[in-house]
């Protein structure tokens, strides 16, 4: 038995050595010698990327590239592996070579060439058309549009409508720091509102600014603007007109439209026991006058106002940040009401009126209280308003002020001297009954006397018994004919110095105009040559016995 178990360990093991020598043959023979890549060049796009290469060798290498955009990993190492080719995004519109050289340890180098393709010259779009309403919100009326591009570019905007201007060209800069790597910046195109009831069509192209990029292919956006709603000349057009209007100012208050437009807040209708309509019928229901208060806008008042032919009154007040606004204007569309009789743009943050405003021949009223005028309108003259008789342009302020000569803000409000031309005019307007200049920055003393203004006479005096005392008692001190018709006079709370000048003590209703408040008081501060404000005291009535004295039938009877 231990012969036979010795034997059986011999046959085993010679067995077991067999199989070693076998398989030492076999490793043996798959051993590697010498070094491969499996390709001999890599291509990539501009923006770069990664590639593999397959490396098998027997021994070490390094690799090492000529270009800082190609990196190897890993660049070096023992044996056969799997390399990464990265490479950057390029920076140019050309092609650009690298070479990755390859050395296995004891043998000839190895080259893997790279190519990277570069950008070529582009403006693209994220969009290519564009719809918009035909009407919106202030400050709300835009879209953007981004643009990816690597050449400079110019915007040409052009429409088949004829308002050009509806579609403003964006002021834009294009950032190319990155050579011909594309870059994305973004467009705001503002446009305005659609009154036609028709579609608005613009074309926008970007084309290459530079001659050196002429080939670039140009790129287009196609925008559509929406048909304004038709708007007829009758009742359901004013009412449509009235909120429009009321939407494109954002005004506070909002009609219920489900009620009938004579139940409107502000609103009134002409009927038909109206001398007008027994005139004209087509006036039966039409807007007679028309209130929107509580506005937020920066622009003109909405054209839809020319719609309302037939309005006697309208009134647009209180909008928002006024001393803010410049250059603004009432516009022109409501310069075609030529039954428009009384005017209130109170608070709205105008500094101008119109070259068409004389349109409005029949105009009596205009109030201009809480705007941005700088001077007074020079349109605003008899002979332009034959028929005006009140006129208001108090308030005429963006800031508190409290001295003239240290102001230095652009535009502060009404700073004129109470000697100045345009001052004066206001003076020889014979027509009217009502002037209010209170809270604005005239400055100076009052004119004793206006050039061109007559006196008054004895035939004056016999048409008004209460002039007739003044005449006789001042002989030596005539009064000149200034405002001889104003019944509402103010001047209060401006920069005045001086005296009181006699035209107006001596005014036959220098009693009616409240002078202890709406005269003689004025803002406390220094005027632009550093005097302190405020008429001389010597100047300033104590009351109004003197007055009464030369008009006795003014003075009010006592109550009983």
């Amino acid at each position: 038995i231990k012969r036979n178990m010795k034997l059986l360990f011999k046959i085993a093991f010679c067995l077991f050595a067999g199989l070693c020598i076998c398989t030492a043959c076999k490793d043996s023979e798959e051993t590697i010698s010498g070094f491969t890549l499996d390709k001999e060049n890599v291509t990539l796009g501009a923006e770069g990327g990664t590639e593999n290469v397959q490396i098998e060798a027997g021994s070490k290498w390094v690799a090492k590239a000529d270009q800082p955009w190609v990196q190897v990993l890993p660049a070096n190492g023992v044996g056969s592996t799997e390399c990464k080719i990265v490479v950057d995004s390029t920076l140019r519109n050309d092609i650009r070579k690298a070479v990755i050289t390859f050395v296995p340890e004891g043998m000839a180098p190895q080259k893997l060439e790279v190519r990277q393709t570069g950008f070529g010259k582009m403006i693209g779009l994220d969009v290519e058309e564009v719809k918009v309403p035909n009407m919106g919100k202030y400050g709300e009326r835009y879209f953007d549009v981004t643009v990816t591009t690597n050449v400079d570019f110019d915007v040409d905007v052009t429409t088949d409508a004829e308002k050009q201007d509806w579609l403003v060209k964006p002021k834009y800069t294009v950032d190319l720091d990155y050579g011909a790597r594309p870059r994305t910046t973004k467009l705001r195109f503002q446009w305005s509102m659609n009154t036609d009831p028709k579609e608005r069509l613009a074309t926008v192209k970007f084309t290459p600014s530079k001659e050196a990029d002429a080939e670039t292919k140009i790129a287009a956006l196609k925008v559509v603007q929406e048909a304004a709603p038709l708007i007829e000349q009758n009742r359901a057009g004013d009412s449509l007109s009235l909120i429009i209007m009321q939407e494109k100012m954002n005004g506070m208050t909002k009609w219920n439209t489900s009620e009938k437009m004579e139940y409107w807040i502000g609103v009134k209708l002409w009927e038909k026991k109206d001398d007008a309509v027994k005139k004209n019928p087509a006036m039966l229901g039409r807007v007679r006058s028309a209130e929107i208060r509580m506005i937020s806008t920066q622009e003109s008042l909405p054209d839809e106002v020319a719609n309302l032919k037939f309005a006697e009154s309208l009134t647009f007040a209180s909008n928002t940040n006024t001393m803010l606004l410049t250059d603004l204007s009432v516009g022109t569309a409501i310069c075609q009401l030529e039954n428009l009789k009384s005017l209130t743009v109170y608070g709205y943050g105008i500094d101008k009126l119109p070259d068409e405003f004389v349109n409005l021949k029949n105009l009596e009223v205009l109030n201009l209280t809480g705007n941005n005028f700088n001077d007074v309108p020079n349109i605003l003259t008899p002979t332009n308003f034959p028929n005006l008789v009140s006129l208001n342009l108090s308030s005429q302020r963006r800031y508190t002020i409290t001295n003239l000569q240290t102001e230095t803000r652009p535009n502060p409000g009404l700073m004129i001297a109470a000697n100045s031309t345009s001052f004066l005019n206001l003076l020889k307007w014979e027509k009217l009954t009502t002037l209010r200049l209170s809270y604005n920055l005239i400055y100076g003393s009052l004119p004793a006397t206006v050039s061109g203004v007559p006196y008054y006479t004895d035939e004056d005096a016999a048409q008004n018994d209460t002039l007739k005392t003044a005449i006789q008692t001042l002989k030596e001190k005539r009064i000149q004919k200034i405002l001889p018709n104003v019944r509402v006079f103010s001047v209060n709370l401006n920069f005045m110095t001086g005296t009181i000048p006699n035209w107006i003590k001596y005014h036959p209703n220098f009693g009616l105009w409240a002078p202890f408040t709406f005269i003689f008081p004025q803002s406390e501060g220094y005027n632009n040559y550093g005097q302190v404000t405020g008429f001389t005291s010597s100047s300033v009535p104590a009351n109004l016995d003197e007055y009464y004295e030369l008009y006795p039938l003014r003075k009010p009877k006592p109550v009983e």
